[in-house]
Order: structure tokens, then sequence, then C-alpha cells
């Protein structure tokens, strides 16, 4: 069963209903004693003050509008009050405390608009009353009517005061914590080095982060002004058609950009196009705020390019590659070690270097290869090869440690080609030098 959420303003006026009505039980069953009104009356005065305030709730939790609908249970509470207290004989005290707490409650929810309302609810039910059963005068009431009276009106404007209180509580505690989050992120906006902007759907600048200023030039942004004026000719009209359709359709995209900075030189940058409160904006209506955030991807672009050439460059060489992490595992080998050795990159990637040596060389040769590049960065000489089918070649061999910023080995690299001078196993030479 799905549970229903009740609106804070039913629950709220419910709980100061039920108890404010259970307070005029107390004060009209003792007006009703001091009169000696008869079993009808009694029978209304449950139904009026013990069990309406259970059905108003009702009313409004299951309306499909809850805080309009509580908003007329007041009026209809000031309706019938009114009624209970023409009926009464218009009671001054008693009076006085029906009218001041319908018309606190309606003025703190609704205003003055609702003061007025709450009052011509009140008169409303009195006047019917008088209609229907005439109209009688009984201004006095005893002293214990008239303190349960005037003490009623000042516990229900104390329960009014809180709530208000707490409202403004929460308010305050609202506007601190939205005050907090602004600030928040308008450090990281001003102080981050991406491209944050907000543009209308023709590409017009709304907001523009420092960044903004500090890579395209202050001239390049101002309100109004056209936010893809710097980017490359060949990206300013991809982007402009980029935000029109996220306007319309509310869905991201991404792209790449290429912009000119401050001193003429192009810089990339990786670009999320998003509407701005997508959900806020009904279907079909464009949006009209869309959020830029641009990733400067410059340095990035050119690794990846200088990678891509060291790629082709290693398997262009003619001369077999292999490159190990420092505890040995194969992580690359070029097309010439493949042809070389026989072994294909699935065969070794992953696997110990130590594996796939050919075994013509005794163990100790390797530990002094080894030895010699932890000393000096390299070694280089001859050595007896196997290819994966088992016929034996001479290699020429370049064993090199790579090491990163810190000065610690990352990697090593083996360069080696077959020559064609006949040997021995096991005769290799190395060489330092």
């Amino acid at each position: 069963m799905e549970k229903i959420t009740v609106h804070r303003l039913v629950r709220i006026n419910y709980a100061i209903r039920v108890g404010a009505f259970a307070w005029s039980f107390i004060v009209s069953g003792l007006y009703g004693l001091e009169r000696g009104f008869g079993a009808a009356f009694w029978a209304l005065l449950v139904l009026q003050f013990l069990v309406y305030p259970h059905l108003a709730y009702l009313r409004a939790r299951t309306a499909s509008n809850p805080k309009r609908t509580e908003l007329s249970n007041l009026y209809l509470d000031a309706g019938l009050l009114g009624a209970w207290i023409a009926g009464f004989g218009f009671p001054t005290w008693p009076a006085y405390a029906a009218l001041h707490a319908t018309t606190l409650n309606a003025i703190v929810l609704r205003g003055v608009r609702g003061a007025v309302a709450s009052v011509a609810a009140f008169s409303l039910g009195a006047v019917l009353w008088v209609a229907a059963g005439g109209f009688e005068y009984w201004p006095a009431t005893s002293y214990p009517i008239t303190l349960l009276c005037f003490f009623g009106s000042l516990l229900y404007t104390c329960a009014i005061g809180y709530v208000e209180f707490v409202n403004n509580r929460r308010l305050v505690g609202a506007r601190d914590a939205l005050r907090e989050s602004e600030t928040r992120y308008r450090l990281i906006t001003e102080n981050a080095a991406d491209l944050i902007a907000l543009v209308d759907p023709e590409g017009r600048w709304l907001y523009g982060s420092p960044s903004c200023t500090r890579i395209l030039g202050g001239g390049a942004v101002f309100l109004g002004g056209d936010a893809f004026a710097r980017s490359h000719p060949d990206d300013a009209e991809k982007a402009r058609y980029a935000v029109r359709r996220v306007s319309v359709t509310g869905k991201p995209r991404e792209l790449v950009m290429r912009f000119f900075d401050r001193d003429g030189r192009i810089r990339q940058f990786k670009t999320r196009v998003q509407a701005v409160d997508p959900e806020a904006t009904a279907p079909g209506v464009p949006h009209h705020r869309l959020l830029l955030a641009s990733q400067d991807v410059t340095d990035l672009k050119e690794s990846e390019e200088r990678l891509l050439v060291a790629a082709h460059a290693l398997e262009g060489m003619t001369e077999a590659i292999l490159i190990t992490s420092t505890d040995g595992t194969v992580l690359t080998v070029n097309h010439a070690f493949t042809q070389l050795t026989g072994f294909t990159r699935d065969d070794v990637l992953g696997r110990p270097e130590k594996e796939i040596r050919n075994g013509l060389e005794p163990a100790e040769f390797y530990d002094e290869v080894f030895l010699a590049v932890t000393r000096k960065g390299f070694w280089t000489g001859t050595a007896w090869g196997k290819r994966k089918n088992g016929s034996v070649y001479r290699e020429w061999r370049s064993v090199r440690a790579v090491k990163d910023m810190n000065g610690a080995v990352s990697h090593y690299v083996m360069v080696f080609f077959e020559v064609d001078a006949p040997g021995q196993a096991g005769d290799g030479r190395a060489s330092e030098a």
C-alpha cells in the first residue's frame, strides 16, 4: 500500500485544532451546564469539538490539494464558531476568544486578506444562526469561564507564536545553509581551472567564471556577447547547434572545441552542455539557461598525439623491442619482436620476462646483465636466442632502465636484433660501454 505523505501545514493545524477544540469543549460544556442546556446541546458539542477536528484532518489529508483544503478548513472553523457564539447569546469573553483564535490563525497563513475572510466567515456563521434560531444577548460569564477564555487565548497565542518561531528558525537555518552553499560553490567556480559559463539558447553570455576571463581575455566575456566568438571557426557553429539542441531537448551533450586564448594560441577543451534545472521546464518548452563546463585537454591531446607517434615509431622499427615493468612483467612488444622470435603478443603480454628466456644462457649471465643495468642504467652485448619454433640465432641486445621524475626505475626497455656472426651456445659476451 502506498504511504500518503501529509502536508506539513495539515499536520501542524491538526495538532493545534485538536488542542484548541478540546479546550473549547471544556469552556462550552461549563457554559452549557450553567445555562442548563439539554441533551441535544451535548450531542452537538461532542460532534463539533471532539469529532469535527478529525474529520477536517481527513478531508485535508485526502484532498488533491491539501494546502488549499486546509485553508478552507480554517474559514469553516470560523463559520462554525461564529454560529456557536450566536447560539450562546454572544458572551463577551467566549466571543473574543473564538474570534481572536480564528483571525490569528488566518492572518498568519494568509495575511490581511485571510484575516478579513476569517472575520467574514465568523460573522456569516453568526448571522445564519440568528436567522434560524433568533437573536439572544448574554454578554456576562462566570469567573471560571472568563478565566478559561483568558488563559485559552493566551495559550493559543503562545502555540501559534511557537510554531512561527520554529518556522523562522528553520527559515534562518535554510538561508544560512543556502548562503554557505552559494559561497562554497562560488569559491569553487571562481578558482576552478575549468571554464564555467551560462549562456542562452543563442549562445550569448549570461555568466562567465573568472577562468573564462583569464584564458580567453577580458574583452571576450561580457553579458549578451557571443560566447563562441573566440572559438575556432570550424567549431563555433557546431557549438551553437549543440546549445540549441540541448535547449529544446533538455538532454546534455559533449563536444571537443578549440578556443583561441588571450595570447592567440589554440587550446582544446572538452565541453559539456547541460540545461539548468531541466525538470523545472514543461515538456516542449525551450530552456533559457544552458551550463557549459569546459575542461582544458590541450596537454592531454598533445600527450596522446606524442604517444601515438611513439607507438607508430615503435612498430616501424626493425629492431625487436620488449618493455617490462620493474617486476619483470612484459607490458608490450613491437611487430619486429614477433617477427624475430615467433612469439605473438598474446604469448608474452602479462608474463614474466624470465619465462620467455631461451635457456641457452646460464642464469648467472642475466644476473650480470641486470647488475650492470642497476649500476650504470644500461647494458649492451651479444647473446644466444631461441625462437618459438626451436631454431637458434645470435642476437645483439641492449637493456636500459627508464626512470621517473623522482629518479626511481619505472620500466626496462630491451632492444635486440639478429646478427650474422656464428658462435657457440653459452659464450655470450657482455659490454657495458
